[in-house]
């Protein structure tokens, strides 16, 4: 133990030191309180983490430490400690009162934000080695690291300047005063005045459609008339306008209408890190396919099918009359990028318990081969509906991440098989235990895809249990 070369292990402890101090720093300081970080002190954090990088890679011939971190044996402890407080995250129910103390807001837990932290320092040093030694083959890589870096500190530094109001407007005279999370009032610098709101509905008296006519002004003197409904906001100033709610027993004759206002001036920062990784793993499937081997992208195909079929068909009620947050162009592309990653990595997975269970002689090159392929396609498809999804939730809720218990799942499942495959590229032979880490991931799919809606965490505060009626 901590004699050269240094193996994953030593990764293992680094992240229970992490957790430990974490704790440390639970038990002295309290949860971390992220409104301090707003504008200029999130700017400040953000030059201070790039000096670091670039001060750590500058030394990493000299600080041995520096340089293991930009190996692959870091980035395997780093994911399986992520993976498991995030899998805790996503069993219990994360509310703002009541529940497990601590692990019931774990956005604020520091072992949490230290390991999530140390996996970024991982990525951000591992873009800088790609840029290096930069190498077409190297390009999928780099614009995947470089685009997790990218979004997820951008989010996490961002959320403190992010604004997000809840705004009630009846009839009859333009409303200037809005509700923060933490119920004060807050003047937002613009007014909404109602005009209309209607509701559609289904033949079973469900909704269809929910949308308000309204005009808004501004403190300059800018007027802006416009309809609101979900997956169509309205922007101006700077905030976009999302319909939230009404009163849902009167119907079209609610006498008020409900607004969400969002204000997110590191979007753009976001959105470059998602479009990164969207390239980087449209890069990837273009380098990966399996070659030779028709019948694979076939039965892909087919599964594909099938999985939508099973998905649309699970949906029932919900399929055959979408709710109005269904009724969105990304919708299909959604759903169809999600289930071909499905069915990727369902036949890495068949592959692994034919590996495991049945396969007689020792010779596994040939199989093992396959399966990286699959995992590798997959994994970016899963990529593009997790992406997508967020792209989705932006236009119709408001936020691209909420930590949503199927949005958990969904980062879970991911983290699976980026585990998989950095374990397969520091520990080929240890094929055994990489199928088992499929088989893991594979159960993790299960859990986002459909068992989710049976989880405690998701009843009552997932806005992803429509599927279940």
């Amino acid at each position: 133990m901590w004699t050269r070369p240094w193996k994953t292990a030593e990764g293992f402890l680094i992240g229970g030191g992490l957790f430990a101090v974490g704790i440390a720093l639970q038990l002295t300081l309290g949860p971390i309180d992220w409104a301090l970080f707003a504008a200029p002190v999130n700017w400040i954090v953000l030059v201070q983490m790039l000096a670091f990088l670039a001060l750590m890679f500058l030394l990493r011939r000299k600080v041995y430490a520096f340089e293991w971190m930009m190996h692959g044996q870091a980035a395997v402890a780093a994911f399986a400690w992520a993976l498991g407080i995030t899998i805790l995250m996503g069993l219990l129910p994360q509310t703002r009162h009541g529940g497990v103390p601590w692990l019931s807001q774990m956005l604020s837990f520091w072992p949490f934000v230290l390991i999530w932290t140390w996996l970024m320092v991982i990525s951000g040093l591992a873009t800088l080695n790609h840029l290096t030694r930069f190498k077409l083959k190297e390009i999928p890589f780099l614009l995947n690291h470089l685009g997790v870096f990218v979004a997820i500190v951008a989010a996490t530094l961002g959320s403190a300047d992010r604004q997000e109001l809840q705004m009630t407007v009846f009839y009859g005279h333009p409303e200037w005063q809005a509700m923060s999370d933490d119920d004060v009032v807050v003047e937002p610098g613009v007014a909404i005045q109602l005009h209309e709101f209607t509701v559609d509905y289904y033949e079973d008296m469900t909704p269809k459609r929910f949308a308000s006519d309204i005009s808004v002004y501004t403190e300059d003197g800018k007027t802006l008339r416009g309809t609101v409904e979900v997956n169509k906001p309205l922007k101006v100033n700077g905030w976009k306008i999302y319909q939230y709610g009404y009163d849902v027993p009167t119907g079209g004759d609610s006498p008020y209408s409900v607004f969400l206002l969002v204000k997110d001036p590191w979007l753009p920062a976001v959105y470059t890190g998602i479009f990164l990784m969207l390239a980087g793993a449209l890069c990837l499937i273009g380098m990966k396919y399996v070659r030779k081997r028709w019948w694979v992208l076939l039965a892909a195909l087919l599964l594909t099918g099938f999985f939508t079929f099973l998905t649309v068909s699970r949906m029932g009620h919900s399929a055959r009359n979408p709710m109005p947050a269904l009724q969105s162009p990304w919708f299909i592309p959604h759903l169809i990028v999600y289930m071909a990653g499905y069915s990727m990595l369902a036949m890495a997975t068949l592959v692994a318990v034919y590996l495991l269970f049945f396969k007689k002689d020792k010779g596994t090159d040939n199989e093992m081969s396959i399966t990286d392929n699959l995992v590798y396609v997959g994994l970016a498809f899963l990529t593009f509906g997790m992406l997508f999804g967020a792209l989705w939730a932006k236009e119709a809720w408001g936020h691209y991440w909420a930590w949503d218990p199927k949005e958990t799942w969904a980062a879970i499942t991911w983290l699976c098989y980026l585990l998989y495959l950095h374990f397969r590229r520091t520990q080929p032979q240890e094929w055994r235990k990489a199928c088992w880490i499929l088989l893991l991931a594979f159960a993790c799919l299960q859990i986002c895809w459909w068992g989710i809606n049976y989880l405690p965490s998701a009843r009552g505060l997932s806005i992803h249990t429509y599927n279940v009626k």
